[in-house]
């Protein structure tokens, strides 16, 4: 469905409309009010929000996000429907639980792509003004469903090769994060390791001078505001040749894949946030 319309681009209203009323279709019947947050211009400046209070109001709420927007060029199913479908099965796996002792926040933030001329990330940097001081840290999943087990199908940005040790064959997950937010990116590998062990994993915590190698997704916002945040990518173009291309359609997806990375990722939320 998230594809179905083309481009979740401001230039394509319809398919923003039709993303939108959908991902809110889906969390209602998950049992979730859905907060609306607008930051400009109709439809495409909004962000999507449901909640999950937690029992000790005094802690710092953890949040899960994903982008639904994606370029003009694209239909965007790994950048970033998969994303989207990945929160939305968080928002389903944890509904019937008992509250948490953190609050969890799931998000689906719009203007990751700078869409109307920003630069981006303006949907995350919106939703942070609103709940400065709230959170703990995110768990931002971009681009979770592309797999390839072709030898030499990963690359790794120029500036880290020789620095990193990561496999060359593109069938595993990055788990991304600075120094301060190195006890998420331990929740999230270990969680894998119990639970969904057929998940190859790779970990990664860099320093302060290695983060603008990393910066271009909605984790970022929450590393300036001085929070934990965890990039959960397939390496995007560092593996699959249909980044920001027409190409970037379901049929090229691993739907498997994508769900063991959910299953990671719902698991560690359960543990971080004490459910």
């Amino acid at each position: 469905m998230l594809t179905a319309l083309g481009p979740r681009h401001h230039t394509n209203p319809r398919a923003v409309s039709a993303t939108l009323a959908y991902v809110t279709h889906q969390l209602t019947g998950s049992g979730y009010e859905v907060g609306v947050e607008r930051y400009g211009p109709e439809p495409d400046q909004c962000n999507l929000v449901v909640e999950l209070p937690g029992t000790e109001p005094d802690l710092r709420w953890l949040e899960v996000g994903a982008h639904w927007d994606s370029v003009a060029e694209s239909p965007g199913a790994d950048d970033n429907a998969s994303g989207v479908a990945g929160v939305l099965e968080v928002a389903r796996a944890l509904a019937p639980r008992d509250r948490p002792r953190h609050g969890v926040r799931l998000c689906v933030f719009g203007g990751e792509e700078g869409q109307r001329g920003h630069l981006g990330f303006e949907g995350s940097i919106a939703h942070l003004s609103t709940v400065d001081g709230q959170v703990e840290g995110a768990i931002i999943l971009e681009m979770i469903g592309y797999r390839s087990t072709e030898p030499g199908s990963q690359r790794l940005p120029d500036q880290l090769v020789g620095l990193v040790d990561a496999p060359d064959t593109g069938d595993f997950i990055a788990v991304v994060g600075n120094e301060d937010s190195a006890d998420h990116v331990v929740a999230l590998e270990a969680a894998a390791r119990r639970h969904v062990p057929e998940l190859k994993v790779f970990a990664l915590v860099l320093p302060e001078m290695a983060l603008p190698l990393v910066s271009r997704s909605d984790h970022v916002p929450y590393w300036y505001a001085g929070c934990k945040g965890v990039l959960v990518t397939d390496t995007s173009e560092y593996r699959t040749p249909h980044y920001h291309k027409p190409g970037d359609v379901l049929a090229t997806l691993d739907l498997d894949f994508a769900a063991q990375v959910t299953a990671m990722v719902t698991a560690a939320v359960v543990e971080l946030a004490g459910f």
